[in-house]
């Protein structure tokens, strides 16, 4: 498969992620958020949840925090729809 026939199949995606700033590295985040997710719903506080997450994948604990708070947050509406598309609110 060449470059520009990975871009072809995920621009879509790439285009979503452009418009809502989201990091093109933070794919690899996943599974510490829902490895954070997963803590919590087992009723793990979230300060020793951090701690754990951070001792666990080598980084600081306020960098689990910046990802757990980039990748909890919600599209934006315009970002939902295909090509940013804004719901026609007129009746």
């Amino acid at each position: 498969m060449k470059v520009v026939e990975l871009l072809k199949i995920s621009s879509p995606t790439l285009k979503m992620l452009s418009e809502n700033e989201i990091p093109r590295h933070d794919w690899r985040y996943v599974k510490l958020y829902e490895e954070f997710q997963r803590m919590r719903s087992l009723g793990v506080k979230y300060a020793e949840a951090v701690r754990m997450l951070a001792e666990e994948y080598g980084i600081g604990r306020a960098t689990v925090e910046r990802i757990v708070v980039r990748l909890g947050k919600e599209l934006s509406e315009d970002v939902k729809r295909p090509h940013g598309e804004r719901e026609d609110k007129r009746g």
